[in-house]
């Protein structure tokens, strides 16, 4: 018996697949391409912090100390020889002691000029906290009194009108200073924190010229154990690098080499980093140990070096403005660069997880300088010091985290999809409210409210009835489909925006629901 020929099918109803991936642990990428990304990195991430298996919204500030006379400029610690801490503001005019919270007392101190550099330095009978500035005579705190440091004072500093010293460091236990303007540092005798000073020209040996920017003592490993080397960097980016204790000997103090690192930001550039020494310079943040190798720069060296495009950016727009500072903060494994967009004004952060080497972006802390106290982070702001990294709301204000992750080809790079519904799984410990969308092919949307959910993680005290309701306990988890605006596209990119005042909030996954096409 004869059977009809079949008929060409024609097209189905598409199935739903379902791909699930990773929280943008891997942090802001501003180095690859939008096709070329990770699954784990980001397009965008503003006050997420990417910690090693999730992305949690950074902590607040509370307002610490208030009520200061003019915009603080300088935060500096001074930490005593029995282990207690003590924190300083620095304004034009006065220097207050911030230590304690609440509304500030009378100035210790008057300097013109609050832009400081500081060092914390024992001599045997005082520990002192010395700050220069190169535009006011010296300021020496021990604990109990301030004094103005002159030729005449006790203690005293000669051989060079000491408002001209502008840097301060402390080299194998010799008090360092760095005169403005100027190729020149000046020394003391080793162990004391005052006396004659005696010059030491670096200018038969910077090849670039400009002047010295700062310096600092560097931990290297020559092969025979750990050395202080004593660092010079120049407004020109060169690096020079010392071996020695005593500058006024041709037999214990040595030139190691002069290197090119780029253009450093600012006289605040340089920072311990574990055991090695940070510089940030306009090419980016570099360990030192990395900067030296050889006399060319290699820019994928940069701890900065996934942030490239965008730290070049700020360098380019605003290095010549005050307040550029990296700090390392150990209580939340993050080192902090302070990006001065406007001084007084707006600042950001670009933040890296040291375990991670992950990346993102700090906003709304307008932040002129940075310190840690007893393993704290504060930072100054206009008239007042805010304890910063605690608590879950800026002041008064939400904290807002934004997210876009990496551009992600489900699989199948040349079929088109019609991406349905996307999902972030978050960890929350509170009711929480969210937007989300998605772009598709590269696209920059606005996240514009299309898909909004309020979530309830567990019951509410006073709220839901006895015995009616599962009592949230700690952390939950949330997973909520949200349905934006349907895309049709090769490749989707996922955002969340959060706006929260009293949450913990992680972001552990994301879910991804599409119809998959022909290839076309």
């Amino acid at each position: 018996m004869r059977a009809p020929i079949k008929a060409k099918s024609s097209n189905r109803g598409q199935i739903s697949s379902l791909m699930s991936f990773p929280a943008p642990v891997g942090g802001w990428n501003k180095r690859d391409s939008l096709a070329a990304m990770k699954p784990t990195d980001a397009v965008d991430l503003i006050n997420w912090f990417p910690q090693t298996s999730y992305v949690e919204i950074r902590g607040g500030y509370v307002d610490h100390a208030t009520g200061m006379a003019a915009a603080g400029k300088t935060l500096a610690v001074y930490n005593a020889q029995d282990g207690s801490s003590e924190l300083f503001c620095a304004a034009a005019g006065f220097i207050y002691d911030v230590t304690s919270a609440g509304a500030v007392g009378a100035a210790v101190s008057n300097p013109t000029n609050g832009k400081f550099q500081y060092v914390n330095f024992g001599d045997g009978t005082n520990q002192w906290l010395i700050m220069v500035n190169g535009v006011d005579s010296p300021r020496y705190y021990d604990g109990s009194a301030w004094v103005s440091v002159t030729g005449v004072s006790t203690p005293a500093l000669t051989g060079i009108t000491t408002s001209e010293l502008v840097h301060v460091f402390v080299h194998k236990g010799r008090l360092m200073f760095i005169q403005k303007d100027s190729l020149s540092f000046w020394y003391l005798s080793s162990g004391v924190a005052g006396g004659a000073l005696t010059e030491f020209s670096l200018a038969g040996v910077a090849q670039k010229g400009g002047y010295i920017m700062a310096g600092a003592t560097w931990t290297i490993d020559a092969g025979d154990g750990p050395d202080d080397r004593a660092v010079f960097i120049t407004s020109e980016g060169e690096v020079l690098v010392y071996a020695g204790t005593n500058p006024s000997s041709s037999t214990s103090w040595a030139l190691v080499g002069v290197y090119e690192v780029g253009r450093p930001l600012g006289r605040r550039c340089l920072t311990k980093y574990g055991g090695d020494l940070l510089v940030v310079t306009q090419n980016g943040v570099f360990p030192m140990a990395a900067a030296v190798q050889s006399a060319a720069i290699d820019y994928k060296l940069a701890l900065s070096f996934k942030i490239e495009a965008a730290f070049n950016d700020v360098a380019r727009s605003y290095g010549s403005n005050f307040g550029w500072v990296p700090v390392v903060y150990p209580g939340r494994s993050a080192l902090i660069v302070n990006i001065p967009i406007s001084e007084d004004g707006e600042h950001e952060q670009y933040v890296m997880n040291t375990i991670t080497k992950s990346w993102c972006k700090f906003k709304e802390w307008d932040a002129e300088d940075f310190a840690i106290m007893n393993g704290q982070l504060y930072y100054v702001t206009g008239t007042k010091v805010v304890e910063a990294w605690s608590g879950t709301i800026d002041g008064t204000n939400d904290i807002v985290a934004y997210g876009k992750t990496a551009f992600n080809y489900f699989g199948s790079n040349g079929s088109q999809k019609k991406f349905r519904m996307f999902r972030p799984v978050l960890s929350v410990n509170g009711d929480i409210s969210y937007l989300t969308d998605i772009d598709v092919d590269f696209q920059e949307g606005e996240i514009n409210g299309t898909a909004t959910y309020s979530v309830t993680s567990g019951a509410q005290w006073d709220v839901t009835d006895w015995d009616e309701g599962t009592w949230a306990a700690g952390l939950e988890i949330v997973k909520q489909w949200t349905s934006p605006s349907e895309w049709s596209g090769y490749c989707a990119s996922g955002k969340i925006k959060v706006a929260t005042n009293s949450l913990t909030v992680q972001w552990m996954a994301c879910d991804m629901m599409f119809e998959r096409g022909n290839i076309l």
